[in-house]
């Protein structure tokens, strides 16, 4: 198996095996959210994230069926992508509409904006900017200070469809 074809299959599965993750998680610990607001609040953040994920985890597949046929999707992914893009704005904004209209605990509407905020940053990551550089944080930090970020694969993706 090529570097390429491992890289690509280790991003499309790891994407979704956080998923899975995230909402075993979710139901192991559901009980310490008290009350239905709160759990409407994270569970909406949690809903997004997923969301957001699983496009990241398609997009990976996309990539690893491209390397044996090159024009698989071509010209369609990059036009579905654009439109869930805007779906994700969307979502996000009433996301936090969302938390607000729901907050019976402090904890919980922390907790929902922080899941909230992550499902953001994976959002930049996959539709904006390469977040991922290095294990060491120094290293994404001296590439936004000095502007140097690069464009996202679905964006350039989007770009040329």
């Amino acid at each position: 198996m090529s570097d390429l074809k491992k890289t690509f299959t280790s991003l499309w599965t790891g994407e979704l095996v956080a998923v899975l993750v995230f909402w075993f998680d979710y139901f192991v610990f559901k009980w310490i959210i008290p009350g239905i607001g709160p759990i409407v609040s994270v569970t909406y953040a949690l809903i997004i994230l997923s969301f957001i994920l699983v496009q990241g985890s398609a997009f990976w597949l996309i990539m690893l069926k491209r390397l044996s046929d090159p024009k698989y999707m071509a010209g369609i992914a990059g036009k579905i992508f654009k439109i869930l893009k805007y779906i994700d704005v969307i979502l996000m904004c009433l996301g936090v509409a969302v938390i607000f209209i729901f907050p019976d605990t402090v904890f919980a509407m922390v907790f929902a904006f922080l899941v909230l905020l992550f499902a953001l940053i994976e959002w930049i990551n996959y539709y904006l900017w390469r977040l991922s550089y290095s294990m060491d944080p120094s290293v994404l930090l001296g590439r936004i200070k000095n502007r140097r970020l690069k464009k996202s694969k679905i964006a350039k993706e989007i770009e040329n469809s």
